[in-house]
């Protein structure tokens, strides 16, 4: 197999030649300190109010992992700058990147709190120990029943690329034992060889169907990061969460690259994007000339914003009645939600929430 990647004239914007080795054996790449720290600290500030947690009592955080809502958004160029380079050294341009879909990166965060009582057993006298070891859930990763490839909006092809990367945002460190997502490296194979044997596509949650074979990969990553870090994972990278033995709150976002087109398997220059090259890659192959999706191309509503939005409401009260305690007043409180109808509609559109709902329905309930 002679496989060649395109590289602009002017060379990578970001990547270095380490980089694009460690993507194209790896799947994933990390992009340290790249976020831009004002966005940290300003969308950080009110997360305790949102979810109606006290970050000093560990008694209040009855819910251990949590997808919020999007209240706040900026060009994903200006949030993150140096992975925005690197986003477009990936898929082989910036002009290959929807100029509308997931082009604005938000603070639809999700935690993982961990849970006190598998972090530490209470002693004698009932109180915990702090140096106590965790007690560890007794699984290997690759049998967990939460493998996945992201993807809620679309039927699902080899070369579909609404999903062309997977993009974790760091906003707290994440730390060892603490809830770092888990990568099946060696499953994209599978994952490509699923989808070529499915020219139908599948829509999801019906998709995930593609990571079946997880539980035999031996190669298996716990991300660590910091905070500012950001992550790229392959769109059809296996990944799932893992248990946060330490007990605080690990904070990421988790947007998207999306492509203006499906990707191209058939190049006749044989100059494929980096993303296409891991693809090509996986199944052995320069090209894929002979695969055709059999059924038509659909895009619908988010399916998991529907338990995602349903949130909307209750951390509006609670960030307005935080921000009444201040003595300030509701249009003090930063949301998209409180901006006027122009302002939600612009939303709406760059979300997928004015298309239509998809063949499977909304998913109503939180993930775990």
């Amino acid at each position: 197999m002679s496989l060649s990647t395109f590289i602009p004239p002017d060379g990578y914007r970001y990547l270095t030649e380490a980089d694009v080795a460690h993507f194209l054996d790896h799947g994933w790449l990390l992009v340290p300190d790249a976020i831009n720290r004002a966005y940290i600290g300003r969308w950080m500030a009110d997360l305790w109010d949102r979810v109606g947690y006290d970050p000093h009592d560990e008694s209040t955080w009855h819910t251990e992992y949590l997808h919020l809502p999007r209240h706040r958004e900026v060009r994903a160029e200006e949030f993150a700058p140096k992975a925005w380079d690197a986003v477009c050294d990936l898929v082989g341009g910036e002009d290959r990147l929807d100029e509308v879909r997931e082009r604005w990166h938000g603070d639809q965060f999700i935690c993982n709190f961990g849970n006190a009582d598998r972090m530490r057993q209470p002693t004698a006298d009932g109180q915990l120990d702090p140096e106590q070891e965790p007690k560890r859930v007794p699984e290997r990763p690759q049998d967990r029943t939460t493998w996945h490839i992201d993807n809620d909006w679309f039927r699902q092809f080899l070369d579909s690329s609404g999903v062309a990367l997977t993009i974790v945002h760091c906003f707290t460190d994440i730390l060892p034992d603490g809830g770092g997502t888990i990568l099946a490296e060696d499953a994209i194979k599978g994952v490509c060889e699923f989808f070529y044997n499915h020219p139908e596509g599948l829509d999801p949650p019906d998709h995930n169907a593609c990571c079946g074979h997880v539980r035999g990969c031996q190669r298996s990553t716990t991300l660590e990061a910091k905070a500012g870090d950001v992550i790229l994972l392959h769109g059809l990278l296996p990944h799932t969460n893992s248990v946060n033995y330490r007990n605080y709150a690990r904070v990421i976002t988790n947007p998207h690259a999306t492509l203006r087109q499906p990707y191209d398997l058939d190049r006749s220059d044989g100059e494929y994007s980096l993303v296409e090259s891991v693809i090509l890659r996986a199944m052995g192959r320069d090209s894929i000339p002979e695969y055709k999706p059999i059924r038509e191309r659909l895009s619908f509503y988010p399916r998991t914003a529907g338990f995602k939005r349903a949130k909307v409401q209750p951390e509006l009260d609670r960030m307005i009645a935080a921000a009444t305690a201040k003595g300030l007043d509701e249009s003090t409180v930063d949301s998209v939600y409180l901006k006027g109808d122009e302002a939600l509609r612009e939303h709406e559109m760059r979300n997928g929430y004015d298309l239509p709902i998809g063949p499977n329905g909304l998913n109503m309930t939180q993930h775990k």
